[in-house]
């Protein structure tokens, strides 16, 4: 009988039958899964899983104070060090580079990219990096050490504030782990000069799962008026704007983003026909009597759970009936959701409900989701979270 190796990470044992899903591609497993586990484990450990019949599943991270328990690294037993984040990370940036010239995009997208609870994002030449778990916070160094030899960078920021880190018990900061990002920091994406705030911004300062989804908005904005409800730092609008719209309106409750929204539509020489305002989208989409030839709707997630996705359904219904009302006769309604528990078929439903309830007639033109950078696992539905639809509305 061999001895075991004690340099071996420990190992976690699941129960029968619930490495099923693990081996149709899964990355996670979740507590009640497992039969086993060394006591003492902190957080975020490496370990190695296996099935009750003690067949090696992979290689990953055990936190055994969070839901999900493990996340898969690799199905192979290999070392987890600088060289295998740098494998990973040069695999992502490749296909980026293949889809994207102006160096701004999502580097690493979590689990799609086989780095599951890691996320980068490229602003040019900074780079803004979170993890979502104990496992890859343990890991962080390695990663870090391995992006710097994607460089130089003018900065890197340590985004570790988002409220999933709140499910694995970890504290939240940021922080400029090199160099210093300018405020605002400038990048460009798609012929156009925008800014971000890398270090106080939403997330990690601009939503580049809309990226394609903007420019499907743009082709139907020449000629028009374009209202942009949710507008943030003015992705949609600037991108009508450019792409000939007549008028731009963006509302937003954000006065950061709002200024950066400013900004950016005069240093794309766009300033007079955009405008943006400070608004709450619902009082304003109730109280305003104008209507245009082109509004979009991109809300924040409305249900963070599946407990609130009853109250998240109706608030959804209520926002895209309140823009059908804004839209004219033969105008568009571009619309999306970004919460994972809204799945396609209750967006179908929500919209549906929003157009009888509007009182007008609609068809849709176009769906889609996120961006080619966010690429979808098959095998985790997680992936895929973003739901984009234009209605045509007579």
């Amino acid at each position: 009988m061999t001895p075991p190796d004690p340099t071996a990470p420990p190992t976690v044992r699941l129960k029968a039958h619930e490495d099923r899903r693990l081996r149709r591609g899964h990355l996670w497993v979740f507590s009640n899964e497992v039969q086993s586990a060394p006591e003492g484990l902190e957080p975020g450990s490496l370990v190695r899983f296996e099935s009750s019949r003690e067949e090696p599943l992979g290689v990953g991270f055990y936190n055994p104070q969070s839901l999900i328990a493990g996340r898969v690294l690799d199905r192979r037993p290999v070392p987890i060090d600088v060289e295998f984040f740098i494998g990973r990370l040069r695999r992502a940036r490749e296909l980026r580079e293949r889809l994207f010239a102006d160096g701004a995009y999502r580097w690493v997208f979590g689990e799609s990219d086989d780095l599951p609870g890691l996320v980068v994002d490229r602003f040019g030449d900074a780079i803004v990096v979170e993890s979502f778990c104990a496992g890859m916070d343990r890991l962080t160094p390695l990663v870090l050490e391995a992006l710097q030899t994607f460089g130089p960078w003018k900065a890197v920021v340590l985004k570790n504030d988002a409220a999933a880190r709140r499910l694995e018990k970890l504290p939240e900061s940021v922080a400029a782990v090199a160099g210093a990002p300018d405020r605002p920091h400038w990048f460009q994406a798609d012929g156009l000069h925008l800014a971000a705030d890398l270090l106080e911004g939403q997330k990690t300062g601009y939503f580049f799962d809309q990226r394609a989804n903007r420019g499907s908005a743009a082709r139907l904005a020449k000629g028009q008026s374009v209202l942009d409800v949710f507008c943030h730092t003015g992705g949609f609008g600037l991108a009508c704007a450019q792409a000939g719209a007549t008028r731009v309106t963006g509302i937003d409750e954000s006065d950061p983003a709002l200024n950066l929204a400013r900004l950016a539509a005069e240093r794309n020489a766009l300033g007079d026909r955009v405008t943006f305002a400070r608004a709450d989208a619902f009082d304003y989409l109730m109280t305003s009597k104008e209507n245009h030839g082109l509004v979009v709707v991109d809300p924040p997630r409305f249900a963070s759970n599946k407990k609130n996705l009853p109250q998240a359904i109706k608030a959804y219904v209520r926002l895209n009936t309140l823009a059908l009302r804004r839209v004219s006769g033969g105008g568009f309604l571009a619309t999306a959701s970004c919460s994972q528990h809204v799945d396609r078929e209750e967006f179908r439903q929500i919209l549906s409900r929003a157009i009888h309830e509007s009182g007008r007639r609609a068809v849709v033109i176009h769906t889609a989701g996120a961006g080619p950078d966010h690429p979808v696992r098959p095998s985790m539905p997680e992936t895929d979270y973003l739901k984009f639809a234009i209605l045509h509305v007579t």
